[in-house]
């Protein structure tokens, strides 16, 4: 049923984006042989039909889409969803038009919905929306809501035909955080300078804020009542040296943001109790983290069927917040990387695997403070996957893949109160594309 509400959404949102041109006559593709020509039809050619007026020329509209469903299970432990029962919960969409209305100037929108476990953007969301001016090609500016370059993939992380992996490395592309660092609003430049026998850089830079989700942030006892993003700016930076198919690169993302949280009854007679506020405490607090720094160094190899690529990642963390007796400033530094092969075995098959790694402390890799982590596995995961992709034809695909963890960091604490240390994760998924 899902499948059928999907495609009549896409083929409707299809049919209204390509206007009907004024003026064009309507000609028949084929209608059989063209009968012998009689006297009056001999007798002169019939005029040539008068080309549309140049005023009536639209815009070429590039319409592209696809619909994804899938599964999964998991061994122990809940991820994504709920996984230790299996689920189904694993549908996604995407609608989006571009085109050239001027000489260098592209406008472009995508509508994207999602029914991914616990993370659920139905009825489907504005993704991206943005004006592109490429004035040179080592100077082009976009603005509106614009992908956010970080690492090798956020830009495709909604394209799941450009990738083989069905999850990609969680140490660096959290499924969680997709909402919040798939796109930006606000400006960018960007383009790409030829070194002659040194290669070639491209750059990116932006500044704007985010549209952080309300499930960003976990505070037991409490309402998060909205999310202040007062900026994010940042740059990456690519060099492609004279080696085909090599790319390696930076990306610095800075942001600030502030959460508005009001404290459950519970919380707040507590507080009022102990002396720490005034009766009449209306039970708002808000969390800021400023800054948060996002650094993620990169490196790709295409060789022939093979990808390789390697990233080493850190997202350093200064948390604060109004109510500082109860919820003290801290410094958090994670530590994130992931090591990549895959192969293309033929034209329908393509195989490969990741080892992903993420550390919640680098300074305590492996949870030996009891106090921050009274469960030790909660201080890292460690991810070994594994994905087959078989491509029907040019616009279907199947894919399955198996992870083998260690660790319970990126688990959802609320839903994962015991988790098992050793478990596993299978996934499957169907995507079309237009």
């Amino acid at each position: 049923m899902r499948w059928i509400f999907t495609c009549a959404w896409l083929f409707a949102s299809v049919a209204s984006a390509q206007p009907a041109e004024p003026g064009y006559p309507v000609v028949p593709v084929d209608n059989g042989p063209a009968p012998e020509p009689g006297p009056a039809a001999s007798a002169a050619p019939a005029p040539a039909p008068a080309p549309p007026p140049e005023h009536s020329h639209l815009p070429e509209l590039q319409i592209h889409g696809f619909a994804s469903e899938g599964g999964f299970v998991s061994t122990a432990n809940d991820y994504i969803g709920t996984s230790s029962g299996g689920s189904l919960h694993f549908f996604e969409a995407g609608l989006n038009v571009s085109s050239e209305v001027a000489d260098r100037l592209r406008v472009g929108i995508q509508i994207y919905g999602r029914d991914i476990g616990r993370f659920r953007d139905l009825p489907p969301r504005l993704d991206w929306a943005y004006l592109d001016y490429h004035w040179k090609s080592w100077l082009g500016l976009r603005a509106g809501i614009i992908k956010m370059p970080f690492g090798l993939y956020n830009e495709y992380a909604d394209i799941d035909a450009s990738r083989l992996s069905i999850l990609l490395p969680q140490s660096v592309y959290p499924l969680q955080d997709r909402s919040a660092l798939l796109a930006q609003t606000g400006f960018s430049i960007y383009g790409d300078r030829e070194l002659g026998t040194a290669g070639a850089l491209e750059y990116q830079a932006w500044f704007g804020t985010l549209d952080v989700p309300n499930n960003a942030l976990n505070v037991d006892g409490a309402t998060l009542d909205r999310v202040d993003t007062r900026y994010v700016t940042g740059g990456q930076v690519f060099w492609r040296p004279p080696i085909d198919g090599l790319k390696v690169g930076a990306t610095y993302l800075r942001a600030a943001i502030d959460f508005h949280i009001t404290l459950g009854e519970a919380n707040i007679a507590a507080l009022i109790a102990a002396g720490l506020e005034p009766a009449d405490y209306d039970g708002k607090l808000v969390i800021s983290q400023a800054p948060v720094n996002l650094i993620v160094g990169s490196a790709e190899w295409l060789r022939g069927d093979w990808t390789f690529a390697a990233e080493y990642s850190r997202w350093l963390t200064h948390q604060s917040s109004s109510l500082d007796v109860v919820l003290p400033a801290f410094d958090r530094d994670n530590e994130r990387f992931y090591v990549m092969a895959a192969r293309r075995l033929s034209r329908q098959f393509e195989t490969g695997g990741y080892y992903s790694v993420y550390e919640v402390d680098v300074d305590d890799r492996a949870g030996h403070d009891h106090t921050a982590f009274p469960i030790r596995s909660n201080a890292f995961q460690r991810d070994l996957a594994a994905t087959l992709r078989f491509d029907v034809n040019d616009h279907w695909l199947w894919k399955v893949e198996a992870h083998f963890i260690d660790g319970s960091a990126d688990l959802e604490p609320a839903a994962n109160p015991l988790p098992e240390r050793y478990w596993g994760l299978f996934l499957f998924k169907t995507t079309v594309t237009f």
